[in-house]
């Protein structure tokens, strides 16, 4: 397919059309966080993920986002279309954004998700490698207009990504007790040790491995991992290491928390970000082990739940894995994928 010619950016409703500029942040936050509220409104987007995501080294604002001003000089929408840098077996342009819950209904849209398909496109023909690709995007489910949106547009809902919880305290009018977190034996010869910024290079490289067969995963460059590994959210005292008798990473449980969304779900949590382990140690009872280390250091850290979300259709068997440590479905998002 030959790239597309952009699209033209215009709408009655919106006075300019321009790129995201890093000094928006706070703009884009606001604007998201309202979308949040309507879409998702257990969980917000922090700003420094916003902040990540327009700094990141492998976008060009100025090319890939744009910010739709309305007459009245507030923003109305906002989009960003990352051309992603891991690409061994595939190329993804990833689609972000979306209109404020104000402005919906109006076609506003279906104006910003063509322009970003289309430069998601052009993006992917200026690549070298001669693999798969797609352009892809998502949405909860709770965001039927969403949904319906994408449809238009040609995507095809590839895949879905299950919410899953794990309360560690008991329900209001329980005993008050701790719900217990069965702790399996570890694995001969292998230790869970507490993450430490030293292993962040083990960790990517165990988790690129791990994440080897996992659909739509690609490998984590250094980059992207110092962003998750190094941020303001990450919970390095919630998070393990597998190793063997070698010290060699054989597994991980790498975890973030969010207070912004405590108020919110009405409860504390820390979110499992991955888990994982490499696929040379599978089948040892590595995973759950794991599983059960990061609850109990949840549970231990005064935090009432924890949160996840799984690939349902994961060949791993992840889906059972939670299911079998007291994890309970609560939503589900959809993984939009246009080949191209």
């Amino acid at each position: 397919m030959s790239p597309p010619r952009l699209p033209t950016l215009a709408h009655p409703d919106v006075a300019t059309w321009r790129p995201v500029e890093l000094t928006d942040v706070d703009v884009v936050t606001a604007l998201q966080k309202a979308m949040d509220a309507v879409d998702h409104p257990d969980w917000t987007t922090p700003r420094e993920d916003v902040e990540d995501e327009l700094d990141a080294p492998h976008v060009t604002l100025t090319r890939d986002s744009v910010l739709a001003v309305g007459h009245d000089g507030e923003a109305l929408a906002w989009g960003l279309i990352e051309l992603m840098p891991g690409r061994e077996t595939r190329v993804q342009a990833y689609a972000n954004g979306g209109v404020h819950p104000r402005a919906r209904g109006r076609g506003i849209g279906r104006v910003l998700l063509a322009w970003l398909t289309a430069r998601g496109v052009q993006q992917i023909a200026t690549c070298e490698e001669a693999l798969p690709a797609w352009v892809r995007s998502g949405a909860d489910e709770r965001n039927r207009g969403g949904m319906a949106l994408h449809e238009r547009l040609g995507f095809v809902p590839e895949r879905y990504f299950t919410t899953m919880e794990r309360d560690l305290v008991g329900a209001a009018g329980e005993s008050g007790e701790a719900l217990a977190v069965v702790e399996p034996p570890v694995p001969d010869g292998v230790r869970l040790v507490p993450y430490s910024a030293d292993r962040a290079q083990d960790a990517l490289d165990a988790r690129n491995d791990a994440f080897r067969d996992h659909w739509g995963s690609q490998p984590r460059t250094p980059q992207e991992w110092a962003t998750f590994v190094g941020g303001e959210l990450f919970r390095a005292d919630l998070s393990w290491l597998a190793v063997d008798e070698a010290d060699v990473v054989l597994g991980f449980a790498l975890v973030s928390a969010n207070p912004e969304d405590w108020e919110l779900q009405g409860y504390t949590s820390s979110y499992l970000g991955v888990l994982g382990v490499v696929r040379a140690g599978r089948r040892r009872g590595i995973a759950p082990a794991l599983l059960a280390r990061y609850l109990r250091a949840t549970r231990d850290a005064g935090l009432d739940r924890a949160v996840l979300d799984v690939d349902t259709a994961n060949p791993s068997g992840a889906l059972g894995l939670y299911e079998r440590a007291g994890f309970v479905a609560t939503n589900r998002s959809v993984e939009y994928v246009l080949e191209v």
